[in-house]
């Protein structure tokens, strides 16, 4: 792998907060600890000067870095890599020192099928069959091998994901890279992550996601009992369109080992009852202390980071906090605290005041790549984008702020009460006249059609009001 030139060629420059207050993760969850305790984290990397997983600053003065099974630094990481850090977290959970940071990519080999949508922000393509998705604001474009762009992809063209897969087997990349023009990659490498299932043993070969694998001449590394239905491997080789033809499968059930304090950022699959399966781990959350927000409702290809005891391949949970948001909202910003690390913006007919909180797991986005934007670059007056979720003192604690140009007034949320000439929406009044849409599913419904099918307290809705008067255009049930 080539050195990566971190945050100079990001197609959205996602931009991590340097305040430390907010959510943490990692470390005593109730700030009883006195001292520091040892960590394992697995998730993406949001920011540098030092590496920043799962909300934690890890320093790395005395850190080794595996890169793809070979020995690297920490110039070999980028922004939107999916890690592995050991080391040990602060009492204050939010700060700590990682003695190893590892990577790995999660999918590799050739594109097909790309289809870009309408507005050039999102596109969706296959590898070897896997449905990949990427976006303009969450993924990372790496500048290395000549560069990639999310319109500059082509079918045929060989990448490298990094990213977590979803309920749907869907790869929700946080990171491309060509592989095309990469030194590493001559003979068109394809690699994949995945449960093992349909094993022969005879002819020993798999299924892994749909693909068959032929792994009759291919080494395999860490099995103790050879390969096994269920396991969770990592296989290379060559792609032929019907079949990868394994030269290495490496098992990947068991490698965090057991530890008392894990955590880790993906996708909730097979939820049931008190477990669900997240990379690969089973998750039990019998004895969860602590959920953000308090009222978070579990399912399926929900984004979540999860913290707790790992035992064998069993993550017991004891926190849950949410990686994407139940509420949005665009806005003005009408003051900044900088010292507290929170802004407020003022929407509706009643001048509402909704507080916003952000912390060292919040991400930035602004137009341009100057490496220092973060909080202390919001002004009032400017226009932004959030994304959040509230949080028990009835705040919104942003995942991610967007400076945007001036564009409609928009709020997304739980519906308090809606009368026959005004909702409101966390709070947040806005009037109702004879030029307000609604709609369901992008279909048009009549005011007393959408009044019948929401629910004070329960249903979500979106709210715009184009004109900046308080009138809401459009009133849209959210599923």
């Amino acid at each position: 792998m080539k050195t990566t030139t971190k945050l100079t060629a990001l197609s959205s420059a996602i931009l991590l907060s340097l305040g430390l207050t907010g959510c943490g993760g990692g470390g005593s969850t109730d700030g009883t600890s006195a001292s520091s305790s040892n960590i394992t984290s697995s998730g993406t990397i949001t920011g540098f000067g030092s590496v920043y997983v799962n909300g934690v600053k890890f320093e790395t003065n005395s850190t080794t870095f595996n890169i793809e099974g070979t020995e690297g630094s920490q110039d070999d990481l980028a922004i939107g890599m999916v890690v592995q850090v050991d080391g040990v977290v602060n009492p204050d959970g939010i700060t700590g020192t990682a003695t190893s940071i590892t990577f790995d990519d999660d999918l590799q080999g050739p594109v097909a099928g790309y289809v870009l949508s309408t507005d050039g922000l999102t596109a969706t393509f296959t590898v070897m069959g896997i449905p990949v998705q990427i976006d303009s604001k969450t993924t990372y474009f790496d500048p290395d091998n000549g560069g990639i762009a999310i319109n500059t992809i082509t079918n045929g063209q060989f990448v490298e994901l990094s990213g977590f897969f979803d309920g749907n087997s869907t790869l929700i990349a946080s990171r491309i890279e060509n592989k095309n023009n990469a030194e590493d990659n001559i003979e068109n490498k394809v690699e994949l992550k995945g449960n093992i299932t349909g094993l022969n043993i005879g002819s020993q070969t798999f299924t892994l996601k749909g693909i068959l694998v032929d792994a009759s001449s291919a080494r395999l590394e860490d099995f103790s009992n050879g390969l096994q239905e269920g396991l969770y491997v990592e296989v290379e080789g060559s792609f032929n369109s019907t079949q990868i033809i394994a030269t290495k499968v490496e098992s990947e059930t068991f490698k965090y080992g057991d530890s008392d304090e894990f955590e880790m950022e993906g996708f909730i699959t097979r939820l049931n009852g008190n477990q669900f399966q997240m990379n690969g781990i089973t998750v039990d959350i019998s004895n969860v202390r602590k959920m953000e927000p308090r009222n978070m409702r579990l399912a399926n290809n929900l984004q979540i980071e999860v913290e707790g005891r790992l035992v064998g391949n069993v993550l017991f949970a004891t926190e849950l906090k949410m990686r994407t948001g139940e509420v949005e909202l665009q806005a003005y910003i009408s003051s900044v605290d900088y010292a507290n690390n929170t802004f407020e913006v003022t929407m509706g007919t009643n001048n509402k005041i909704l507080k916003i909180i952000t912390g060292i797991e919040t991400e930035f986005e602004f137009e341009t790549r100057d490496i220092t934007n973060r909080l202390q670059n919001l002004r009032v007056g400017q226009f932004v984008e959030v994304e959040g979720y509230l949080n028990d003192e009835g705040n919104i604690f942003a995942v991610e702020v967007e400076i945007e140009r001036d564009d409609e007034i928009e709020i997304e949320g739980v519906m308090d009460d809606i009368q026959s000439d005004q909702i409101s929406v966390l709070g947040v009044h806005f009037s109702i006249d004879g030029r307000t849409r609604f709609e369901d599913d992008d279909r048009y419904l009549t005011q007393a059609q959408f009044e019948a099918r929401v629910r004070a307290g329960q249903s979500v809705v979106e709210v715009e009001d184009e004109n900046h008067d308080g009138i809401a255009d459009k009133i849209e049930l959210e599923s």
